[in-house]
């Protein structure tokens, strides 16, 4: 058994296959609302904000690849397993 870089649970590499992992590629991020606005909005137009961000203060948290707030969020992608020491 081994212990998988993207989603940290231990796999059987015999048996990896193509949607075997489900994990987040990118960082788990965040700061403050009143900055956010900037790179969570879809473009500069009002009603492309994201939801999450109106009426809200102080700081925000969210994964960088679809937006979830929890950090414990299911992964948003599948594939492989891949292994520490893995190309």
């Amino acid at each position: 058994w081994r212990t998988c870089r993207r989603c940290k649970q231990q796999f059987d590499p015999a048996a990896n296959h193509g949607s075997a992992c489900r994990y987040h590629p990118a960082l788990y991020t965040g700061g403050e609302v009143a900055k956010a606005i900037g790179f969570v909005r879809r473009s500069a137009e009002p009603e492309d904000q994201l939801g999450a961000v109106v009426g809200r203060t102080g700081l925000m948290r969210f994964w960088d690849c679809c937006g979830a707030e929890d950090a414990d969020a299911p992964g948003c992608a599948v594939g492989k397993h891949v292994g520490f020491g893995d190309d």
